[in-house]
């Protein structure tokens, strides 16, 4: 399974900023479902279990916050479980 993260970029006056799971990660070769846990950073931002990015209002302008989120691949009968980490960084502006 290969996993990156992409940047997002917020504006400061936004009540509440969602972003789609393709909008911030991108997945491939995943085998069986893939879900999402957010690990550390602001609890401004929440991640859903199938990806969707939430930025709430309150976050400083001119500033770049980063946090972690697991990315997990339940597998098939011939792919184990697998899951790897990523940092994304959101902007706002």
């Amino acid at each position: 399974m290969k996993v990156s993260a992409k940047a997002l970029k917020v504006k400061v006056n936004a009540k509440k900023t969602t972003f789609k799971a393709s909008k911030a990660f991108s997945v491939t070769k995943a085998k069986g479902a893939v879900s999402f846990k957010k690990t550390s950073g602001s609890k401004l931002i929440k991640v859903s279990s199938k990806g969707v990015v939430t930025v709430k209002k309150g976050l400083k302008k001119n500033k770049s916050y980063t946090f972690k989120v697991k990315v997990s691949a339940k597998g098939d009968k011939n792919y184990k479980a697998g899951s790897k980490t990523v940092k994304v960084t959101v902007k706002v502006k």
